[in-house]
């Protein structure tokens, strides 16, 4: 089930996230529902005002994505759409895998010289929404069990 994960010194400018517990995206995945909405929801977040140097493809991969909870094929391209857009921008060195997964970040926001997918999912989030960060509950659009989610790991309940 996605969480929110404690403050990280490597990344100020994102000092909390929402971590995924298990893999999301193509298989081998676990595919939790919970995980799979979170990545969803941060895709039609992105959709909604996607960068204007965006390129095409990004922009028809996560406009395609809906709220299922399940990992199906639009949300895997919307994976990889991301990653392919990651490595683009950084001129392929970002040392972004792209493998159509969004694995769960594990001791702070990078692998090597590449940034976990659910971090650059977190920072598309917060950048269009800085003043409900990190109350993605307030977002509209916002699925009910990810509202859930939010009180019980932001307000404790």
């Amino acid at each position: 089930m996605a969480h929110l994960l404690a403050p990280q010194r490597s990344l100020p400018t994102l000092p909390v996230f929402f971590n995924v517990d298990g893999v999301v995206g193509a298989q081998p995945a676990q595919n939790s529902r919970e995980d799979v909405l979170f990545v969803q929801f941060a895709f039609t977040v992105i959709a909604k005002s996607p960068q204007p140097d965006a390129s095409p493809q990004f922009k028809q991969a996560v406009s395609a994505v809906k709220l299922t909870g399940q990992a199906d094929a639009e949300t895997v391209n919307a994976i990889i759409a991301t990653q392919q857009e990651t490595q683009s921008r950084s001129g392929g060195q970002s040392g972004t895998v792209v493998d159509g997964r969004v694995s769960p970040a594990k001791a702070g926001y990078s692998y090597g010289v590449g940034f976990y997918t659910i971090v650059h999912l977190n920072e598309s989030i917060q950048g269009r929404h800085t003043k409900l960060w990190p109350r993605i509950d307030q977002i509209p659009g916002c699925p009910a069990e990810l509202q859930q989610m939010v009180i019980r790991t932001v307000q404790g309940t």
